[in-house]
């Protein structure tokens, strides 16, 4: 019998780890956007101009982790030895035929350089909005324990759904 379609509907809850055990407080996150790092074709024979991605190579990433106040973790982020978060959600989607919610996981892992920390305000009664922005290096999203994307850019790795994009460039390189 097949599955019954799922409509997606919200994030239930998620924690953030750092080191992949650490809990790092009460936070927010917004997320990378992915854009791949793009060249325009024109000239002679192309009606026109064309953009094109280039295989595997994406501009730079960055989440940045929005804290309910100026804590010792966000302060710690800046020492420089690197980054390693980890998201840990639980999302929430509608089965279609029976109206049943049912949880599906969500796991994002992300490296990266710390690159700002910004201590926000001071104000009674209110959150400091402070911020820790760093640039990615490696980010592996599994939904339901399922690797769907998984990118190096230190190392060449560009997976979709367990398919490495880059394997033949690594090869051509001598890697």
């Amino acid at each position: 019998m097949a599955e019954n379609a799922l409509t997606p509907d919200k994030t239930i809850n998620y924690r953030v780890y750092k080191d992949g055990v650490n809990q790092v407080g009460i936070a927010t996150v917004d997320l990378p956007e992915l854009a791949h790092m793009t060249d325009t074709i024109s000239g002679a024979g192309v009606a026109g101009e064309i953009e094109t991605s280039v295989l595997g190579h994406f501009q730079a990433m960055s989440a940045t982790i929005n804290w309910r106040s100026i804590t010792e973790e966000a302060l710690t982020l800046l020492n420089m030895s690197g980054v390693e978060l980890t998201f840990r959600g639980s999302q929430q989607f509608l089965d279609n035929a029976t109206n049943e919610l049912v949880p599906k996981g969500v796991k994002i892992i992300t490296k990266g350089i710390t690159k700002t920390v910004g201590l926000g305000s001071l104000e009674v009664g209110a959150s400091s909005d402070t911020t820790t922005e760093y640039e990615i290096t490696y980010l592996k999203i599994e939904i339901a324990d399922k690797e769907v994307i998984e990118l190096d850019k230190l190392n060449f790795i560009y997976k979709v759904n367990g398919t490495d994009l880059l394997s033949d460039v690594r090869s051509q390189l001598g890697m």
